[in-house]
């Protein structure tokens, strides 16, 4: 008789307990916490723009814009030529300048687990690809 009841009572308790367990999977508020933070890389794309041309692209390009224009025509014209070269030349000169200093920048685009998105910019190659694991880290992101 002391079998008995102790067999009933483990498989009420054994019933009782896969029951809970089933329901606690089944319950529709029990959800994945989400980090906030955290997500993957969706791309990443490198860009270059090109810097800003300066004084010395300026004289330069004048001064050899103005020594061709020199080589023109004679008498008022060649004046005339001197002058053009010249602005022409410190045109060209100053965008010729700002071709050479060429920046790269690399974007990181992100999508979080919350759904979010978010692009963050690199100076350096940050050495990250498409499906890498990151996280929030102040204003960046870092590998996570």
């Amino acid at each position: 008789m002391k079998f008995r009841t102790a067999l009933s009572t483990t498989l009420a308790t054994l019933a009782l307990s896969t029951t809970l367990m089933a329901g606690a999977h089944a319950d529709p508020h029990h959800k994945k916490r989400v980090c906030n933070d955290c997500g993957k890389v969706t791309g990443v794309r490198v860009v270059e723009q090109h810097g800003k041309g300066g004084a010395t692209g300026v004289i330069v390009g004048g001064l050899a814009g103005g020594l061709l224009g020199n080589q023109v025509g004679s008498g008022t014209g060649r004046d005339l030529a001197t002058v053009a070269g010249a602005v022409g030349g410190a045109y060209a000169g100053k965008h010729i300048e700002g071709r050479m200093k060429t920046d790269k920048t690399w974007k990181v685009s992100v999508r979080y687990e919350n759904g979010r998105t978010g692009t963050y910019s690199f100076a350096d190659d940050p050495h990250m690809r498409k499906g890498d694991r990151v996280r929030k880290d102040g204003n960046g992101i870092v590998r996570g």
